[in-house]
């Protein structure tokens, strides 16, 4: 079990004065591990902000484990390096494409989906690539913040635009697959956050692989997450074990919680 860790962040425009972080993980029915997670060292939280990364490793490509575990170490590092002089979301995109970059380059034919949070004294910001996601939870009501990276979203902007009819897209085998993920060769447009969301009191932030969300109903998250936040960690694992499905696939969550 995961010690519960808090960091001290100032945020403009909100009450908050600390961050609780819970995390869990399982390989579940796999025979291996490629989910990756990190965050910000604690003793730097304070003065650079705080940063939580989850990543998962793509089954069906080589080295998915390798790739994640970069993806999420190279995110909580490049996060210092890029121009601070640039709004977060455009450091966001230069950070994914310098990693895409990087993976596409260095032959292992691996690739990752990929959130990640970064806090500090503006607000939350967010980006994603793929379809690991990011929830908050407010006065118990759980929403999806990002925007899976699947071909289905990409088909739906065709059906709203009129240039596709909706019974093709539900018809389109390939509906389901991924449409971005790290180490894709080709323009990534990663969902980035334009604008800092300001936490409250109480809010709770899921940064997860789609092996969580999977496995447990919107409802089962929610109840999970009225819990602090290692325990809330705990609970989505447990949660996720006692369904025991004979493919569960790598599960990993991270649990911000406002205070």
């Amino acid at each position: 079990m995961a010690q519960d860790f808090s960091v001290r962040l100032k945020i403009a425009g909100s009450d908050v004065k600390r961050i609780a972080i819970g995390n869990s993980q399982h390989r579940g029915a796999r025979p291996y591990q490629e989910d990756s997670f990190g965050y910000t060292p604690l003793d730097r939280a304070t003065k650079d902000g705080f940063a939580a990364v989850v990543a998962d490793g793509m089954g069906g490509m080589s080295a998915g484990d390798k790739v994640s575990s970069y993806t999420v170490s190279a995110i909580l590092e490049m996060r210092n390096q890029v121009s601070n002089m640039s709004p977060v979301p455009v450091r966001f995109r230069q950070m994914i494409s310098a990693i895409n970059q990087k993976v596409c380059s260095s032959g292992v034919g691996g690739g990752c989906t990929a959130s990640a949070v970064f806090c500090c004294d503006e607000g939350v910001y967010w980006c994603s690539v793929g379809d690991s996601r990011i929830y908050i939870q407010r006065n118990g009501m759980l929403f999806q913040l990002t925007e899976d990276g699947d071909h289905q979203n990409d088909l739906l902007d065709e059906v709203i635009a009129g240039e596709l009819m909706f019974d093709e897209m539900m018809c389109d085998e390939s509906k389901d697959s991924l449409a971005r993920y790290i180490g894709f060769n080709g323009e990534l447009n990663p969902d980035v956050s334009i604008t800092p969301l300001i936490p409250k009191t109480g809010d709770k932030l899921l940064i997860c692989s789609d092996g969580v969300y999977n496995a447990l109903s919107v409802g089962e998250m929610s109840r999970a997450l009225s819990l602090p936040a290692q325990n809330a960690a705990d609970a989505l694992l447990d949660g996720i074990l006692q369904k025991n499905y004979p493919n569960q696939d790598n599960c990993t969550a991270v649990v911000l919680e406002f205070l």
